[in-house]
């Protein structure tokens, strides 16, 4: 045996003890990753960290988690944060003046230090089902739904979480599902 080791030999030592090492640390490495891919995303650019928890809340009444992940697992609030500093800016306003209403409701009921987040699932619901003809309302719901089923690089849709839930793929192109209604196409021009 040569007692000075070749780069062959250090790089699949190596390699294997690295191996052994992340099969060992497993659950800390997928957590660190979870982190960090999430972790861009920490900052929010115009709703305050109180408005973010109060429309994250809400938005989690709206497409709850249940065996399959929710607006709150989707990231959905940082869509809306995004959307809300570009396109729907015009609607930030609105938004504000229609969560400080929903939190008089709150505080109305439950005290002047309640929150819509703190309260029960079906007060949760009750509230929502009183202003749900709302524009505020139907604002929320919208930022909710393009954010669980839009595009991940908007924000929300963390994980592809919205996409799976309609079964959709996650590739860069598709290849046409070619049937009756092409059959002679390549025939054509020949």
């Amino acid at each position: 045996m040569n007692p000075t080791p070749s780069r062959r030999d250090f790089f699949a030592t190596s390699g294997t003890a690295l191996g052994a090492w992340m099969a060992l640390n497993s659950p800390a490495i997928e957590a660190a990753v979870a982190y960090a891919r999430g972790a861009r995303q920490q900052q929010f650019r115009v709703l305050s960290p109180a408005e973010a928890h109060e429309l994250e809340a809400i938005a989690e009444r709206i497409i709850p988690a249940d065996d399959t992940p929710g607006a709150r697992d989707a990231g959905v609030v940082y869509f809306m944060d995004r959307a809300l500093e570009t396109f729907a800016a015009n609607q930030l306003a609105d938004l504000r003046t229609g969560l400080a209403d929903l939190l008089g409701r709150v505080r109305a009921r439950h005290g002047p230090a309640a929150t819509f987040a703190a309260l029960s699932t079906a007060a949760q619901i009750e509230l929502l089902t009183e202003i749900e003809q709302s524009p505020f309302f139907g604002s929320v719901r919208y930022l909710t739904l393009a954010g669980m089923f839009g595009d991940p690089s908007y924000g929300g849709n963390r994980d592809y979480a919205g996409w799976r839930l309609l079964g959709l793929e996650m590739r860069a192109s598709f290849q046409p599902p070619f049937g009756y209604y092409d059959r002679g196409y390549g025939e054509a021009g020949r």
